[in-house]
């Protein structure tokens, strides 16, 4: 009897944990649409981010004279990353 409400404990666990993976992966997966909110609340014209590295990104933003260009931040800071 005990073993078997182990055994039954342990699919439990791994039907939940095969089911949560890949809701864990898709909250680790880069929020553009977040980078490009935040940019333009500090006043960046940002139409796109896409993912570099772990800490930072790149954003197409769009001048004043109306062309777009790449500008790369921090992740944690937003702080443009200067070349």
């Amino acid at each position: 009897m005990v073993l078997s409400s182990k055994l039954s404990a342990l699919a439990l666990v791994a039907i939940v944990a095969a089911g949560a993976t890949p809701a864990l992966a898709d909250s680790l997966k880069f929020d553009g649409d977040f980078y490009i909110t935040q940019l333009r609340y500090d006043g960046i014209n940002a139409i796109a981010a896409d993912e570099v590295t772990n800490s930072t990104f790149r954003a197409t933003v769009v001048a004043a004279d109306g062309h777009q260009m790449f500008e790369f931040f921090d992740k944690d800071s937003l702080r443009q990353i200067k070349q």
